[in-house]
């Protein structure tokens, strides 16, 4: 199994032998590598009856705490009532419960690149993780350094360094769970007594300010209190003493918070980097914000689903191409699924309980999938005005949130944020190479960090507002939300 950067060597292997489906035996499990669009839906939507359980995760699960975790549970009832919780929060329908605090959170991110622009990496992880705290708790967060922020992106870090294939051998191996710590060899073991209950110290506590805020009558509207009213949790249980339906109201929103807060902030990074890269698709995508939207007010949800945004074709494909470009390009391997019977595709074997791991670098997208070509979505043809999209051209985010059962309940959610946020930002800011001391600019390395969600190097950039009328609006902006 390669060390790093496994979906590349993947896609090299599926060239080498020409084959869009490998078998790697790895001590003693069966992985199967699925390197294109067409078989990673084969199996896992059209076959999800027997493709969407997870392997078990003996190292995160039994030694670290997250068997909670909706991410990794098997298939079976418990996920189901997990999900199924999820889903009901997070349908298209209910969208007008999280917008208020995704409007709110993005002010003060707006303002802040105002205030401080030169900490615009820390202000973009304070922004999800206010959006989360807010939608699941109901919470507000100081500008800076808030530890619930704070101990949500140790916790994420926990789960991308233990969700590796083959990153700890107890996975391959359960056995090895009841070596001391001492043992030699057993690094695993103490790396994982560093890590135990830290899930669980950082979900409980919003999870009980909540309950005791319910009790005070002082609660504010929010996944967690919502589903504490639907499964009628007495008010007289802010004890630590937890019912069956408050420890899948918990664990739920804890999966959205750890989960959403990693995602969404590598893809804004990942945008913020392409603008950084392709200048002339930011300078487009300005011009046609200030055509959809004027300079009087910022962008709101209600123009995501106006004609006159779903009328510019140019503008949705660069708002939706940041998805591709770290799914396709630099983007992390799903979450493995597990095949709970023996099966057989395209005449290969595949055995019970193999780890099925989606690897899409589909050759869809062309040769040159990493580079910023909103327009390869649209087609125009002799003598025809005005651009409409490529049917050949698949949708980026049909890839980037999973197959099947096992797909992101939160995709509508993840997509509003995000697309408020990116259209919010280049509305009012201008994203340009930071400068060295001899007044050069500092040119963009596109480079990622290996692992299980990949979020790019630290790069440098400078956000500045793109004039002081743009500045004004934010400030009013922020006013306006605070009253």
């Amino acid at each position: 199994m390669p060390s790093s950067f496994q979906w590349i060597k993947f896609s090299q292997w599926a060239e080498e032998f020409d084959s869009d489906i490998l078998h790697l035996e790895v001590a003693g499990a069966n992985y199967i590598v699925l390197n294109s669009y067409d078989a990673a839906t084969d199996l896992l939507e059209k076959r999800s009856n027997i493709y969407s359980s997870r392997p078990h995760y003996t190292m995160l699960c039994d030694l670290v705490g997250w068997s909670g975790d909706l991410l990794l549970m098997p298939y079976g009832n418990e996920w189901k009532s997990h999900r199924k919780l999820f889903q009901q929060e997070f349908h298209p329908s209910n969208s007008s419960l999280y917008l208020p605090h995704e409007k709110k959170a993005l002010c003060a991110f707006l303002k802040s690149l105002l205030d401080a622009p030169e900490e615009w990496g820390e202000h973009a992880q304070h922004l999800l993780g206010a959006i989360i705290l807010g939608v699941a708790y109901g919470l507000h967060v100081q500008p800076k350094n808030n530890p619930d922020i704070k101990a949500a992106s140790k916790m994420v870090d926990i789960g991308i360094n233990a969700l590796l294939p083959g990153e700890f051998v107890v996975d391959n191996f359960p056995i090895l769970k009841y070596v001391p710590s001492w043992f030699p060899g057993a690094s695993f073991k103490r790396k994982a007594n560093s890590w135990y209950g830290i899930r669980n110290a950082t979900i409980t506590p919003p999870f009980m300010k909540v309950k005791k805020a319910m009790v005070n009558g002082t609660a504010e509207d929010c996944l967690t209190l919502r589903c504490l009213q639907r499964f009628d949790c007495p008010d007289s249980r802010h004890d630590s003493n937890l019912s069956v339906e408050e420890e899948i109201i918990k664990n739920t929103a804890g999966t959205m918070f750890e989960g959403g807060s990693d995602t969404g902030l590598t893809a804004l990074l990942t945008f913020i980097l392409a603008m950084l890269c392709f200048p002339h698709a930011q300078r487009e995508a300005q011009e046609e914000l200030d055509e959809i939207i004027g300079k009087e007010r910022l962008p709101d949800h209600e123009d995501e689903d106006s004609e006159k945004y779903n009328e510019n074709i140019l503008i949705k494909s660069v708002f939706s191409f940041p998805w591709l470009w770290l799914y396709l390009t630099y983007r992390f391997l799903a979450v493995p699924h597990r095949v709970d019977t023996d099966d057989t595709y395209k005449g290969y074997f595949i055995p019970k309980h193999s780890i099925v791991i989606p690897n899409v670098w589909d050759k869809t997208y062309g040769p040159n999938a990493h580079l910023f070509e909103p327009k390869r979505w649209l087609l125009k043809g002799p003598g025809q005005r005005g651009w409409r999209l490529n049917p050949n051209m698949r949708e980026p985010t049909s890839i980037s949130f999973g197959f099947g059962r096992r797909a992101c309940p939160g995709k509508h959610m993840a997509l509003s944020s995000f697309w408020l946020s990116v259209s919010s930002l280049l509305h009012s800011f201008n994203i340009t190479p930071a400068i060295d001391r001899d007044g050069n600019p500092i040119g963009p390395k596109v480079e990622y960090v290996s692992g299980a969600a990949n979020r790019p190097v630290p790069f440098q950039c400078t956000i500045k507002p793109r004039s002081e009328e743009h500045a004004a609006l934010i400030r009013r902006a922020l006013d306006s939300e605070s009253e």
